[in-house]
């Protein structure tokens, strides 16, 4: 028997997101045995990953990343949490609702962690539309400086194009805590995300203001008169002016609109009623302060007009394209009143700590004025020129508006490359009364009454007031003249050649303003200039990194990052270095002496410690690693982040981690050791906490096994890590509020970066980042420092993929109900584990479809599919258009039955994204298994033998052979898929021997096999090993080489024990080792199953189980549990063979029909059978017998693979049988890890294994015809191996493994001890005759006593539309006759129906007859009723062809296929049936067809030839019926149905290889040759 159902890869993951461009590089995707489609936690490596489907390792995406409660400054614990899971989770299944001891339907439950908000920040509509279609390609958010004014609110900087975008701090919440009320709306006056962040600590005359944004009352008056009286904003739509960059209120004027002003009710514009012209003239300090003030209120006008126009719907798309405003110069005459009024908010703050804390910190002080009514006090002097309440330096008075206009001194401006600018004169037309009252002064009023106080003063200093003039250019441009603007920056540049080139001040602003105007080129000059002249200047470096993104130009932003990172690195401390971790050992030996900065010996290391007495000195700030003030680091950091992410989406992951290390060593202080020191630190306090001891206690090494931790502990880390409130050392001076939330964030998010590309490295063998350390508690410690820095709902994710890969050891076995007490320990404490993360990350966010997707392929894995279902579901209402999770919840809906739901799942998939592979293949076999071929297609190939007849759309035949014919339809596509998966495939592991590992390689390989190679064999084989390089396929000769040399390691070892009888020790027999640089393949989307019923070629099909198997081989070899020696070997036999058997279908399963009595017919003087059941026991009989008449029998379902490896060892096991192959529920991992000398592979799959750890298969010359051998043969050392791979250019041949050649057929059959008649008496052919015709009147009381019943059982999947066309043919042609078949399942008989009125007419159709699938008994007995039974040629009946012949049906078959062992099978048991006689053998012959025509001309011929009596009771005549009492009489004889037989030979086979393998033999075993072909009778 061959199991009728798909195999799902056990191991196949990775790349991010399907829908988005650069994920499909870089996501982790697996195929379970459970069936579900991908996912992502073992990893499927870059070069040749397609999609990811099932688990996804995310990057962040936009959404809100909520501070923890009870935090401290940066958003770590200070209290402590209780332990609200470990406390009562005994069975961590129960948080979600979960019980797990039965597997019933439960519901997801309320969460325990509160909930947090679904901020994700979505693109602004009014972006660039090439730059808004690239982020929407990336779903990413636009790169700006965080020191900008823009259409948008502060969130920190963050890069453009992100691959992996970074977290942003959500604007709401930074309003929230900073203003005390209602949050700005995200769409405001800031560009993107990003605002002002002046303060940079510059100490040069220019340098910016304090916190501006900060500092600003942006949103002072927008909760009164602007939002109660729509009539005081801009309510007129904008203009196209400048390009469309964001307009000042001005040119969102009409012509003829009449001007609305904004209220201002809380200040005016004059103090002292004093009028403009009074001889008190203000200080240039003062008329500075009040233009700077007039400038922000410009800005909050706009940007209040701009969410009256949006709310009233009212918006002009073709306004908001990106524009940068101006940055004014720093105002010293500001500074004393920004050291009070720091407002204080009663609600929960991550500040907090920082903000009631009465101490001289610099941060604290600048912080000034961000209340909602708060205004600016002492700005100025205590001269008699200080202000009033109003908080202007001058004194109101009424002012006639029809004064108030921009004068132009310029009718145009040329741009240096030779861009002309419109530069006309706009006048403001200005309604009302003459005069305007002060408590309604208009901030367009203000702005322009300062900027002619500074034009005037200006003048009066002859043009050398340079920060006036730099506010004067901030004026004119935000009033919408840009050409004025431009002719301020010009005075400061005029005025001599060595101030025009060092005030990069100037040069930014210009260049800002050039980029307004559609000045491109200059603006990059000019930017560039100031970069090259100042790099510390990093308002500049921002805005022109931001500009070369939004040019698609990411390498030339990465080169300018590098430039200023190379000038400001403080090399006198730094020296330039690689990756740390690519030259550490993971395990912590190189850092015995690690001692970590920042230690405080008071600080309690436990988890929910106690807080940390804030009036402590906070510890030392740390010098930075450049040379800038610490106050800078935040945006260094955020540089250093985005060009991480540019580089990853340019392909450089080792550059990319880089880059992240480097942002996370700025924030965290580190000096030296690199990430190692960091993550050893994190490991080491971990440990600490969690078995609760001091420091001091442990040793300073790092543990080796990883620190597990639910999320409650794990959100903990960074306060443990960083005491005493997990304040990140490199960032103490950043400025409090947005600045020092969005370096805190940006942080986090290269934390997740870092750790996600180590998780990709892992899984591939490290070559994506190039070191070969990466390992589950590196990458964990990496994640629980960005999970407690900011709670994301990605990095819960990625935890839970990563937990859940963790295969725990399973010394005790447990049943399926034995549940860990903690989560973090004991068997299954990863999935455990895995579980709280999901369910964590949906606690942050209850809307984030990858996290409800991964949680449902979880729940499926560990056989929880009703809930798993309802988690699919779940991710598609969040997502509709989620192809991952459409996809998914399809498989599993499938493996319910529900087929049509399944095919309509698919389809929205594909609709979805029609290049997602995994959706593609899983709807063609979905629709092949309902025979919906509509849209099918076909494959021209092998001149239309292959894929004989197509099927159009509007399902029509097509002939392949036709002149003209071309491939088409969604088979096409299938095939396609193949075609290019495995072209992909041949440069697996190229280059992998390079340098220093060749030659580890070799010495591994000769340590193996010998350990005494002579040097010319060395050479030779290094000479052909080198000649692999760059060639295909060059991977898959090294994992051959390895395990050959791994098989001879063990051979030595039993030579060397049992026959020398010399001991040495376990490191001569270690295992060779997978060179690091060899990534773990991808497995093809179509599994080896799948190739059963897809047109196919004979290399395809080998290369797509050698895939397959080289993946499991790969991940296997890098297992932890895996021995870094090989197995030792069993003793001799003393007497009997020990051969173990492994297999998850002992239960009601097909392969348990057919084999159920194998195990007890053993004769154990010869062999003794050990059965591993790898599922637990259903109850049924089949269950029973097995475990009754066993020998040895284990119920093995619950252990992992180490304990199972470690039994069959311990019992010594000879051979081991794979009663799987590449079926679901295989356990393929233990037989790569060779735990027995011999392994061998029937009855589970129809077909190759592609794989070295299958030797042999057991197959007969009917269903694997010899010129489907490769042609070496021997099989038994290194050199064979290397002989072999000369035959991988031929394209011919399919099976690779020895073939143990049966007498008869390699078919095992039951039936004689099983079958339902097999305890009633036998009946007679006379009495035979008279049951059949009863139940044959029974099942069909209308037919016709003359009418012929031919049939077919199989399930519906096996039928392709060339087979149907046939026997649609054969009715045809005989209007006796009926064809019989099975609702297998049932949506396929209205298509089948369809298709023969269409392809035949309506009366051929009527003589179709569906009948329920009935229960084995049942369905055994009924087969009789057929006349004949048509076979399925692609792919054929196999357990159905033994039943129907035991029936005693005859049954015409078709092996349509010599590369494809499961269409051949019917008639290597059909051969089998007969009597071994030449009449016998001529009858079988008779029945099985040579061609498509010679199948349909000898069905014609038996069916006319078949008569029966009018009348009668069934009697009849003809050759059928002849063949029909032959097959009868002859079953209780026939070898097919002869098992104790069968078991004699198999024994014959095991003892012959036995043999061969102590005395070093190869090659194939023939039965036939080995004991002469004899009939036994028991």
């Amino acid at each position: 028997m061959f199991s009728n159902r798909p195999l799902f890869r056990t191991q196949s993951t990775s790349s991010l997101l399907p829908t988005y461009h650069i994920i499909q590089e870089n996501l982790l995707r697996r195929k379970t045995p459970s069936g579900t489609l991908p996912a992502a936690y073992d990893a499927a490596p870059v070069e040749f990953m397609t999609r990811p489907t099932k688990q996804l390792l995310l990057p962040y995406r936009g959404e809100t990343r909520s501070p923890h409660p009870g935090t401290g400054s940066q958003g770590m614990g200070l209290g402590g949490w209780s332990d609200k899971i470990n406390g009562s989770t005994s069975d961590t299944l129960r948080p979600l609702g979960i019980d797990a001891s039965n597997g019933g339907n439960f519901f997801f439950p309320t969460t325990e962690w509160p909930p947090q908000p679904n901020e994700q920040v979505s693109l602004d509509d009014n972006l660039d539309p090439s730059v808004r279609q690239f982020l929407l390609q990336q779903q990413q958010t636009p790169f700006l400086s965080d020191s900008l004014w823009s259409n948008s609110q502060y969130s920190g900087f963050q890069p453009l194009y992100h691959p992996i975008t970074p977290p942003t701090a959500s604007c709401d919440e930074v309003n929230a805590y900073l203003l005390g009320y209602n949050p700005t709306p995200r769409d405001n006056i800031w560009q993107g995300q990003h605002v002002a962040a002046w303060e940079s600590g510059q100490s040069t005359p220019s340098a910016q203001l304090p916190q501006a944004v900060v500092n600003m009352n942006l949103n002072a008056h927008y909760g009164n008169e602007t939002q109660d009286s729509p009539s005081n904003t801009w309510s007129h739509q904008p203009s196209q002016a400048f390009g469309g960059y964001l307009p000042s209120p001005l040119s969102m004027l009409a012509q003829d609109a009449p001007l609305r002003p904004v209220v201002y009710d809380s200040m005016g514009l004059f103090a002292g009623g004093a009028p403009l012209n009074s001889n008190a003239q203000p200080s240039r300090e003062k008329v500075a302060a009040w233009a700077h003030k007039a400038y922000v209120e410009l800005l909050t006008s706009i940007h209040a007009q701009k969410r009256q126009s949006e709310s009233l719907g009212t918006a002009s798309a073709s306004s908001v394209k990106t524009g940068l405003y101006p940055r004014p110069p720093k105002v010293t005459g500001l500074k004393n009143a920004f050291r009070s009024h720091i407002p204080t908010s009663s609600a929960p703050s991550r500040y907090n700590s920082h903000a009631v804390i009465d101490s001289p910190d610099r941060r604290k002080r600048m912080r000034a004025s961000i209340g909602g009514t708060t205004s600016y006090l002492d700005i100025g002097t205590s001269s008699s020129h200080s202000t009033t309440a109003n908080g202007y330096p001058f004194p109101s008075q009424a002012v006639p508006v029809e004064h108030l206009h921009l004068n132009r001194r310029h009718s145009s401006v040329t741009g240096s490359a030779g861009h002309t600018y419109d530069t006309e004169p706009r006048n403001l037309p200005l309604s009302g009364s003459a005069h305007v009252p002060n408590s309604q002064m208009n901030a367009t009023t203000h702005a322009i009454m300062a900027l002619d106080a500074l034009e005037k003063m200006c003048a009066e200093s002859n043009w050398t007031w340079i920060d006036g003039m730099l506010l004067g250019g901030c004026l004119s441009f935000g009033l919408g003249d840009p050409s004025r603007s431009l002719d301020w920056y010009r005075h400061i540049l005029d005025i001599d050649d060595r101030q025009v080139f060092n005030h990069v001040e100037t040069l930014s602003n210009y260049a800002a303003t050039l980029l307004s105007m559609n000045g491109k080129k200059e603006a990059e000059r000019y930017w560039k200039q100031a970069v090259m002249k100042r790099p510390n200047y990093l308002e500049a470096v921002e805005h022109l990194v931001g500009f070369l993104c939004s040019e698609h130009r990411t390498q030339d932003a990465v080169d300018i990052i590098n430039h200023v990172e190379t000038s400001l690195r403080r090399t006198d401390r730094f020296a330039e270095r690689g990756l740390s971790l690519s030259s550490v050992s993971s395990d912590g030996s190189l850092v015995s002496d690690i001692k970590f900065d920042y230690e405080d010996p008071e600080h309690e290391y436990v988890f929910g410690g106690k807080r940390y007495d804030l009036a402590k000195p906070s510890p030392p700030v740390r010098a930075s690693n450049f040379a800038i003030p610490g106050s800078d680091n935040g945006r260094m950091l955020a540089l250093i982040h985005a060009k991480g992410n540019m580089l990853y989406t340019l392909g450089d992951n080792i550059g990319a981690a880089k880059a992240f290390e480097d942002a996370v060593l700025v924030a965290a202080g580190i000096q030296k050791g690199g990430i190692e020191a960091l993550i050893n630190k994190i490991l080491v306090v971990l440990k600490a906490a969690s078995e609760g001891v001091n420091l001091a206690e442990l040793t300073p090494n790092p543990p080796q096994a990883p620190v597990l931790l639910p999320p409650d502990k794990a959100i903990q880390t960074a306060r443990l890590v960083f005491p005493p409130d997990g304040g990140l050392p490199g960032l103490r001076e950043v400025p409090l509020g947005a600045p020092l939330k969005a370096a805190v964030s940006t942080t986090s998010n290269s934390l997740l970066s870092l750790a996600k590309i180590f998780q990709d490295g892992m899984s591939s063998g490290g070559v994506a980042i190039g070191r070969s350390g990466s390992n589950v508690k590196d990458i964990l410690a990496l994640y629980y420092l960005s999970l407690s820095l900011h709670a994301s709902p990605s990095t819960a994710n990625n935890v839970g993929i990563l937990l859940a890969s963790i295969q725990q050891g399973s010394s005790i076995p447990s049943g399926p109900s034995s549940h860990s007490h903690h989560p973090g320990t004991g068997p299954g404490a990863g999935v455990n584990l895995a579980l709280l993360y999901y369910h964590y990350g949906l606690s942050l966010d209850n809307k984030h479809a990858h996290l409800y997707t991964n949680l449902g392929s979880l729940l499926k894995d560990i056989n929880h599919l009703p809930t798993a279902i309802k988690m699919y579901e779940q991710a598609v209402h969040c997502d509709p258009s989620f192809d991952i999770a459409l996809a998914n919840l399809a498989n599993a809906v499938k493996d319910q039955g529900r087929i049509s739901d399944a095919i309509g799942y698919y389809r929205r998939a594909v609709k979805s994204n029609p290049e997602f592979a995994e959706a593609v293949c899983g709807l063609a076999n979905a629709l092949n298994s309902v025979c919906d071929w509509k849209g099918r297609g076909g494959v021209v190939r092998d001149d239309g033998n292959r894929d004989r007849w197509h099927v159009g759309d509007d399902g029509t035949l097509m002939d392949a052979k036709a002149v003209g014919a071309v491939s088409s339809g969604w088979m096409k596509r299938v095939v396609e898929i193949v075609e290019k998966q495995l072209i992909q495939g041949e440069i697996w592991g190229k280059s992998a021997l390079m340098g220093d590992m060749l030659d580890i390689f070799l010495r591994d390989i000769e340590h193996a096999e010998s350990g005494n190679w002579s040097d010319d064999r060395h050479q030779s084989l290094r000479n052909t090993v080198t000649k692999w390089a760059d060639r295909p396929y060059e991977g898959a000769k090294i994992i051959r080489m390895i395990e050959r040399a791994s098989q001879r390691t063990v051979w030595r070892w039993y030579q060397d024990r049992y026959v020398k009888g010399v001991s040495k020790p376990l490191t001569e027999y270690r295992r060779p080792t997978v060179p690091s640089t060899l990534t773990t393949p991808s497995a093809p989307t179509v599994l080896p199953f799948h190739t059963f019923t897809c047109p196919l070629s004979a290399e395809q099909v080998r290369l797509i189980s050698e895939r397959n198997g080289l993946r499991i081989s790969c991940s296997t070899l890098r297992s932890s549990w895996l021995a870094p020696h090989v197995y030792p070997p069993p003793a001799p036999p003393a007497p009997y063979l020990r051969v173990g058997y492994v297999s998850s279908d002992f239960n009601n399963h097909p392969l348990a029909h057919l084999m159920q009595s194998v195990f007890g017919l053993h004769n154990q003087d010869r062999v003794k059978a050990f059965c591993y059941a790898t599922t637990a026991s259903d109850n049924s009989d089949h269950r029973k017998q097995i475990e009754a008449e066993s020998p040895v029998f284990y119920d093995a379902h619950s252990w992992g693979p180490d304990r199972l490896i470690q039994q069959i060892v311990d019992d010594g096991i000879h051979i081991l049988i794979n009663l799987n192959g590449f079926t679901r529920g295989a356990r393929n991992e233990v037989f790569a890890a060779r735990p027995a000398p011999i392994q061998m592979s029937f009855m589970g799959f129809a077909g190759t294994l592609g794989a070295e750890w299958c030797d042999y298969l057991y197959a007969d010359t009917t269903a694997v015809p010899p010129e489907m051998l490769r042609k070496t043969r021997r099989n038994v050392d290194v050199d064979d191996t290397i002989r072999s791979i000369e035959d991988d250019g031929d394209s011919s041949w399919v099976y690779a493994e020895n073939i143990i050649f049966a007498r008869y057929t390699f078919f095992c059959c039951d039936h004689r001890q099983s079958a339902p008649d097999s305890k009633l008496r036998r009946l007679t052919w006379d009495e035979e005759v008279k049951r059949r015709w009863t139940m044959r009147k029974k099942m069909f009381p209308h037919l016709e006593d003359d009418q012929v019943i031919l049939g077919n059982f199989n399930q519906l999947y096996k039928i392709e539309p060339t087979t149907f066309r046939t026997w649609l043919r054969i009715l045809a042609a005989l209007p006796r006759a009926v064809l019989w078949l099975l609702r297998f399942p049932d949506l396929g008989e209205s298509n089948l129906r369809s298709l023969a009125e269409t392809w035949a007419s309506k009366e051929v159709a009527s003589r179709i007859i569906f009948t329920d699938v009935a229960p084995k008994p049942q369905h055994i007995s009924r087969a009789q009723v057929c006349d004949l039974f048509l076979d399925t040629p692609e792919c054929n009946a196999h357990t159905t062809a033994a039943d129907v012949l035991w029936s005693g049906t005859p049954l015409l078959t078709l092996p349509r296929h010599k590369h494809k062992m499961c269409s051949r099978i019917a008639a290597s048991i059909l051969r089998a049936a007969v009597p071994q006689t030449i009449e016998g053998k001529a009858m079988a012959n008779s029945l099985v067809a040579a061609s498509e025509d010679n199948y349909e001309r000898r069905a014609i011929e038996l069916v006319r030839g078949l008569n029966y009596k009018p009348g009668g009771n069934g009697e009849c005549s003809g050759e059928l019926a002849n063949i029909r009492k032959v097959l009868f009489t002859n079953r209780w004889h026939s070898e097919l149905f002869n098992t104790k037989r069968w078991v004699s030979d198999l024994e014959d086979a095991y003892e012959e290889a036995w043999r061969r393998w102590v005395n070093k033999e190869g090659g194939d075993i023939d039965l036939k040759a080995l004991k002469p072909t004899m009939s036994t009778s028991y």
